[in-house]
């Protein structure tokens, strides 16, 4: 989609009240019916063809769709959550978007401020990036970037940046938003080459289709995997422009990779059935 966002993402953004304030995420009487499932930590090991063999495989972590506020308890679900992820001792440390909570009831409006300091806790040897989902821009791009930049997390809003592990130099590109497609986004897929290797750090799944054939890593959430996946039906609805097969997890096509977490919040309604909130562990190496 291009021009204006959706009218319901419109709506939100005039009914709730900014900035949020609530440091503790509080979710009043509904609080003992808000509470998240487990989260399970999703583990590949991918031999990319076009990447250097490492002696010892790039080992990222990626967290997305927080929502931080969705669910009762949350400032000591993420806190656990960061504290387990750092113990991975990530090489890169990579965020996917959609941090604040933007849910019209049930309160846990947790400022981005908060969030930021609970996402710091992650190290990264090689560094931390992260992108804005749509989510972020409808409560406010510029304040969700201020406060991650603030805690010495790199935001790429359509921009590149390279850093080196066992002396190769590695591209990071990052593809904010879902819901807006903004031509600086295709131009910066564009001009991916074969020569270097490349993560895409992708909000949306859909930008799989603009990455072209080569030693390119694209990472991405948004769809919550379905969020809701029923017996004998699956996923109905993914809330992308990507087909339904890029809804969730490793998939493979022409050479390509593509990863989707099914993120760690909710939107819309607090719940999730038969998709239990994530965040990703990759090992890379080349084959």
């Amino acid at each position: 989609m291009t021009g204006r966002r959706p009218f319901i993402e419109r709506l939100v953004g005039k009914v709730l009240r900014r900035p949020y304030r609530d440091a503790l995420g509080r979710k009043g009487w509904l609080g003992p019916l808000l509470r998240a499932q487990p989260h399970v930590v999703r583990r590949y090991a991918l031999t990319l063809p076009g990447w250097p063999r490492f002696g010892r495989p790039l080992r990222i972590v990626l967290l997305a769709d927080l929502h931080v506020g969705s669910h009762s308890g949350d400032l000591a679900r993420y806190a656990a959550i960061a504290s387990e992820a750092a113990a991975f001792e990530p090489d890169l440390t990579l965020f996917g978007g959609d941090y604040v909570n933007m849910q019209l009831l049930g309160g846990g409006r947790v400022p981005p401020d908060v969030v930021a300091e609970l996402l710091a806790r992650i190290a990264g040897r090689h560094g931390r990036f992260a992108i804005l989902g749509n989510h972020d821009y409808v409560y406010g791009e510029h304040e969700v970037t201020a406060a991650l930049r603030e805690r010495d997390i790199v935001v790429l809003d359509h921009e590149r940046r390279t850093f080196a592990y066992e002396n190769h130099a590695i591209d990071v590109l990052g593809v904010p938003d879902a819901h807006l497609v903004r031509p600086q986004a295709k131009a910066l897929l564009a001009g991916l080459t074969p020569q270097r290797p490349a993560i895409v750090l992708a909000h949306d799944p859909a930008w799989f289709a603009d990455v072209p054939a080569g030693p390119f890593l694209t990472l991405a959430g948004h769809t919550h995997g379905g969020q809701i996946k029923l017996p004998g039906l699956g996923v109905m609805i993914n809330a992308s422009r990507a087909p339904m097969h890029w809804t969730h997890g490793l998939i493979v096509e022409n050479g390509r990779h593509l990863v989707v977490t099914a993120g760690l919040g909710t939107s819309g309604l607090p719940l999730r059935i038969g998709v239990p909130p994530e965040y990703v562990v990759i090992d890379v190496t080349g084959g």
